[in-house]
């Protein structure tokens, strides 16, 4: 969301100054992602469809199955970029899967990522997959991101009413990179540790075969040296 949207929220429900300046501190920069109903060109960001990928690709798989395609972001379309992320590249992401469910989405490698500076010379590559989903284009804002999730934090300087109050009265949307992650069934921080940071929260969705954790949410982080570095070998994840 852009700072306006959360301000406009924080006044609706009549916050406290102090309240505000805390929920104003805690604001983290995030990319809302928005799923257009477009395919895309070949380079574009998206989820579904095929990756573009260097020719010499070698499909990625684990010991019950292939990966799937999760989806790719160029970061040059991102308006209002975050410092945090690369002001160029394509970064695809891919997720194991297997026919009879038994990947556990906390597994190391559940989510795997690979980062191009350049991607010039790269090629549409075909999915495995027979049943791959559609591409669908997104449309990437940066803007800022506050939890959604009483656990994620143990400084709240107001009750579970008030708290309640703004993240309804915000209406975040599902699908966003960097910020906090935000979950349904969780009782706790899912991050790894102090040293990791929120890279991307994706909600369960039919058109492209996404169920996690019964139709909740997945969350993916990263370890902030790496992200630093433009490395994004090493991610992590959960889903709750």
């Amino acid at each position: 969301m852009d700072i306006n949207t959360l301000n406009a929220a924080m006044t609706k429900i009549g916050l406290a100054a102090a309240h505000v300046e805390y929920i104003r501190t805690i604001a983290r920069p995030s990319v809302d992602i928005e799923v257009l109903d477009i395919a895309g060109k070949d380079d574009s960001s998206r989820f579904g469809g095929d990756p573009y990928v260097p020719h010499n690709f070698k499909w990625p798989t684990h010991n019950l199955g292939e990966y799937r395609f999760l989806g790719q972001i160029n970061f040059s379309e991102v308006v209002n970029l975050p410092s945090a992320l690369p002001d160029s590249g394509l970064l695809s992401l891919f997720y194991a899967y297997d026919e009879e469910g038994e990947i556990f989405w906390g597994d190391d490698g559940y989510v795997l990522g690979f980062y191009w500076k350049d991607y010039k010379d790269h090629v549409t590559t075909k999915s495995p997959s027979k049943d791959a989903p559609k591409a669908k284009a997104l449309r990437l804002t940066g803007g800022v991101n506050i939890p959604e999730n009483m656990d994620v934090r143990n400084d709240w300087p107001f009750e579970h009413k008030t708290f309640y109050e703004l993240t309804d009265a915000l209406n975040a949307g599902n699908e966003y990179l960097l910020g906090y992650p935000s979950f349904y069934t969780l009782a706790y921080d899912p991050t790894p540790g102090p040293e990791w940071v929120s890279l991307l929260t994706l909600s369960s969705r039919d058109e492209f075969g996404w169920c996690w954790h019964d139709g909740d949410k997945l969350m993916v982080f990263i370890e902030s040296d790496r992200l630093v570095k433009r490395d994004f070998s090493n991610l992590k994840s959960d889903a709750g």
